[in-house]
């Protein structure tokens, strides 16, 4: 059961989690709403699935619980499930995928408002909304929910217990201990070289972090010790260096170039890691335009990116090369591009070559 000490009446918490990087993960408090903001979706799944099992299990498991989409969801789709009484438990649970974007209207909003201060003590609400970080004024904000949001005040003044739970992914500074403490969730014993090389590989990607543990620890058994070497032979290897390389050929608008290292790398390495390296080179990129748009310096991109202070520096040399407009649409352009592999609409081998043909005109 969650713990009842952390209940509380017309107040809101707001945590900033890093539990990721803390060998000590704190118990969920106790509330009638939720609030997971961030782009750490596996946390937040992870929150979500505690939950259910905590409401919706026993005799009646399956039948007090909901998820809906926001983003088609009707305002009457949301209201029953809200206001719908528990069959066979205490409590029911309404998850609220996308929550934002049901309540982009000023109507929509108002009967969020009215709706939770209503809403049944039986009932217990968990709104997700996606959103990310971004450096500005020296610290980092939340882009879409920020400290001024409306939702914010709705939900102070509803009467309501609220936790609003941040969980922004680690960043590639804290990797390796998410790495480490994962591993020991596992099972797994890592060393700090091997947790170190395997952020260096898989970026703040959780998913495939979490998988690449499991890969490791098939192979080594829970006996023996996760190396460095383990993390080479088993997972792709690093070859950073030489996607610095392609990107810089890009913004030289050197093709030649560019789609010849594009071609070794795709000859020994798999097409989802270097994607996977692309998108996070293109994140670091679109981080440190922010950062020195903004007068920030080498200590400032440190901090932000989580990097050594010698790829701080080559990331400042090759974000000169770009404009954040070039920036934001790469980006964009590999957030589709993978959205398509997934859906069997394109490949990524032939889609990243159209791409950087693209970049380099």
């Amino acid at each position: 059961m969650l713990p009842a000490a952390w209940l509380s009446t017309a107040s809101t918490r707001v945590w900033q989690d890093r539990s990721m990087i803390d060998p000590e993960k704190a118990s969920l408090p106790q509330a009638d709403i939720y609030v997971l903001q961030g782009d750490n979706e596996l946390s937040i799944q992870e929150i979500i699935h505690s939950l259910v099992e905590d409401i919706d299990s026993g005799a009646f498991a399956g039948m007090n619980s909901v998820r809906l989409d926001g983003r088609m969801a009707q305002r009457s789709e949301m209201s029953n499930p809200i206001n719908m009484l528990p069959l066979g438990g205490s409590k029911r649970l309404v998850v609220m995928d996308y929550a934002l974007e049901a309540l982009k209207a000023k109507a929509d909003q108002e009967w969020l408002t009215e709706t939770v201060k209503s809403m049944p003590e039986t009932t217990v609400l968990v709104m997700v909304v996606p959103d990310s970080q971004k450096f500005k004024g020296g610290e980092m904000v939340w882009q879409t929910a920020g400290k001024g949001h409306w939702l914010r005040k709705a939900l102070q003044d509803s009467g309501k217990s609220v936790e609003w739970i941040g969980k922004p992914l680690p960043s590639l500074r804290e990797m390796p201990q998410w790495i480490m403490n994962e591993a020991l969730s596992q099972g797994a014993k890592f060393e700090k070289s091997a947790s170190a090389e395997l952020a260096n590989l898989v970026g703040n990607d959780l998913f495939q972090a979490r998988q690449e543990i499991g890969k490791a620890l098939s192979y080594c058994g829970k006996d023996e010790p996760i190396t460095r070497d383990v993390v080479r032979l088993l997972c792709s290897q690093s070859r950073e260096e030489d996607i610095f390389d392609m990107v810089d050929a890009v913004g030289q608008r050197d093709a030649r170039k560019a789609l010849g290292l594009l071609r070794v790398l795709m000859q020994d390495q798999p097409i989802q890691y270097i994607f996977t390296m692309l998108v996070r080179q293109a994140r670091l990129l679109i981080m440190v335009r922010e950062v020195t748009d903004e007068g920030g310096g080498e200590k400032d991109v440190i901090s932000a990116c989580g990097t050594a202070p010698f790829i701080a520096r080559k990331l400042m040399d090759q974000s000169r090369r770009f404009s954040m407009p070039d920036l934001e649409l790469i980006f964009k352009r590999l957030d589709c591009m993978d959205e398509s592999s997934k859906t069997g609409n394109a490949t990524l081998d032939v889609e990243l070559e159209t791409l950087v043909s693209e970049l380099c005109r």
